[in-house]
């Protein structure tokens, strides 16, 4: 049977799929991912192909992913013969990417809302990042990952020390199906060259606000824990202790890292060895 002549397929609302059908938005996405011309794009969650199509033309291989053994048929079928598309039946979740022999990739994909934000943090955190990452997210989402001082959660935390994030522009529910109830917006990554010393540094970082934000309607010192010397160590070095997790800046959360460790061994400080 050929892919045209198949029963439409019906969206898992589990894995949070909606498909983008709006071809104008879909070739939009494909240049603003700005891919060099021997680009080779890893396209999360590929669904029907449509905006598969799309990259073909800036890229010079692109890795179509699909959880659903139906989709990925399809896809197969759908491009057949075409050596720049190759279809992978895996969930990204679980996907190894170093099975897949490329060394340097770009990811562009409309992830699905179900998973999107975890499969973003891995991707930055995995030991090979991206080159860059071209995603559509909800517009909730993107606002916490580009969030400034003041209103930072520890997905800024992550997404900024990793990378460098640009929010690009919002596309609707109706370029969508089925409709989703939230606008979505497309989200720019460059990652960060980290050499060793940066990357201790960065996860120290990451250790610590991920402690401060369990408990982010407390106090900075009553959020960490609050083991014995902190509020005095933070007072040291110019951070107020009783200030809340999502004021500080990146910077700050390096020194609130050292106020830590230069406490008697505790638990706040052991985990930032790890």
């Amino acid at each position: 049977m050929r892919v045209s002549d198949r029963p439409a397929f019906r969206p898992s609302r589990r894995r949070g799929q909606n498909f983008l059908v709006d071809r104008g938005i879909q070739r939009r996405i494909a240049q603003a991912a700005q891919l060099p011309p021997d680009a080779v794009v890893l396209e999360i969650g590929a669904g029907t192909g449509l905006l598969t199509e799309a990259l073909r033309p800036f890229a010079s291989r692109v890795i179509a992913v699909e959880v659903e053994s139906e989709l990925a048929e399809r896809l197969r079928e759908r491009f057949v013969g075409d050596d720049s598309v190759t279809v992978v039946h895996a969930d990204a979740l679980a996907l190894d990417i170093a099975a897949l022999e490329v060394s340097d990739y770009h990811v562009v994909a409309n992830l699905p809302f179900s998973v999107g934000t975890r499969l973003l943090v891995e991707l930055l955190e995995s030991s090979a990042p991206p080159l860059s990452l071209t995603v559509l997210l909800q517009r909730d989402v993107v606002e916490r990952a580009c969030a400034s001082p003041g209103s930072m959660r520890l997905l800024s935390v992550i997404v900024q020390s990793l990378a460098r994030p640009r929010r690009l522009f919002d596309i609707p529910p109706g370029a969508f199906r089925p409709r989703p109830k939230v606008t979505s917006t497309l989200l720019r990554l460059e990652p960060r060259p980290l050499d060793d010393r940066d990357r201790v540094r960065t996860l120290r970082r990451i250790g610590a606000a991920r402690r401060a934000f369990g408990q982010s309607r407390k106090q900075l010192a009553n959020a960490l824990g609050a083991p014995a010397g902190i509020a005095a160590a933070l007072e040291t070095r110019g951070i107020d202790p009783k200030r809340r997790p999502e004021t500080l800046s990146l910077e700050e959360w390096d020194v609130v890292v050292e106020a830590l460790a230069c406490l008697p061994t505790t638990a706040a400080a052991a985990s930032l060895a790890t």
